[in-house]
């Protein structure tokens, strides 16, 4: 008798959720973007390490995956940078090699919006440091100004997802 109780509350269940998925009037909810998926994709280490790594030691960026609300992008700083804001994007970083900071947060002075309220340039006063290591995970959300370097004699690379909102 329990497992029919349990089989009842089930269907009901599966029966709502069904319901609450269908629009007014019966048609299909429309597609949420007008990407289409991304196919199965295998990359062996070398080919990694290919994005991310230069000969001639210059800083590389190689974005991966771009979709309208998202990208997946490989970075390898060598050198100082510019601070950022971006106005419409998530950055969620995972560190995946040498050792770098970032300093966030404070008053961006100087910047100028290069398109789609993402502020660059000028100098960033106050702030938060942190120095990052190979592991480490960071969120910076929307309109959080903040400005990447990589410690003097290291490079620094990581893996970033940004996601549009």
């Amino acid at each position: 008798m329990r497992h029919w109780g349990f089989l009842a509350g089930a269907m009901l269940a599966t029966l709502s959720l069904a319901a609450s998925a269908q629009t007014p009037g019966g048609a299909p909810a429309p597609a949420p973007h007008a990407t289409p998926p991304d196919a199965f994709v295998y990359q062996p280490a070398a080919e990694v390490e290919a994005l991310t790594h230069r000969t001639d030691g210059k800083p590389q960026s190689k974005i991966v995956i771009d979709h309208e609300y998202y990208y997946i992008e490989y970075v390898t700083r060598t050198i100082n940078t510019q601070s950022e804001a971006h106005g419409h994007w998530y950055d969620y970083i995972h560190v995946l090699d040498g050792e770098g900071t970032i300093t966030y947060g404070g008053t961006q002075q100087g910047a100028h919006d290069v398109g789609d309220l993402e502020m660059r340039g000028g100098a960033l006063a106050g702030g938060k440091t942190i120095t990052l290591h190979p592991g480490d995970r960071l969120v910076v959300p929307p309109g959080l100004v903040h400005l990447f370097t990589a410690t003097p004699g290291h490079t620094f690379t990581y893996l970033i997802f940004k996601q549009r909102v």
